[in-house]
C-alpha cells in the first residue's frame, strides 16, 4: 500500500483522495484485501502527512489546525457530503502549502 514518506507524496496523495473519495478508490491486483485503499486508510495517510511536512515542535498549533481540517473533511465524506469534503481537503491543501 501507498504511504506518505514526504512533501512530494502528500502533494500526490491529496490529488490522489480528491479524485477518488469517498469509494472510487482504484483497486490493485498486487494487494490483498487488506492493502487496498479506502476511506480511512486514505485519511491517515494525510494525516501522517502534516506531520512530514510540520515536524518541528514551533509548528504545533498548524498541525492541529491542518488535522481539524482533515477531521472535518473525513466526516463530511463518510456522511456522504462529497462536495463538502473535496472543499475541505482543498482547504487542507492550501494551509499545508501555504507558510503562515
Amino acid at each position: 500500500m501507498f504511504v506518505v514518506e514526504t512533501v512530494d507524496d502528500l502533494w500526490n496523495h491529496i490529488a490522489y483522495v480528491i479524485s477518488y473519495a469517498p469509494n472510487r478508490f482504484p483497486y490493485r491486483d498486487y494487494l490483498g484485501p487488506d492493502g487496498q485503499m479506502d476511506l480511512d486508510k486514505a485519511f491517515g495517510q494525510l494525516r501522517a502527512g502534516v506531520t512530514i511536512a510540520y515536524p518541528e515542535d514551533e509548528y504545533s498549533s498548524k498541525r492541529e489546525d491542518l488535522e481539524a481540517i482533515l477531521r472535518r473533511s473525513h466526516e463530511a465524506y463518510q456522511s456522504g457530503d462529497d462536495i463538502r469534503g473535496i472543499r475541505l481537503l482543498q482547504e487542507f491543501e492550501d494551509g499545508i502549502f501555504k507558510s503562515d
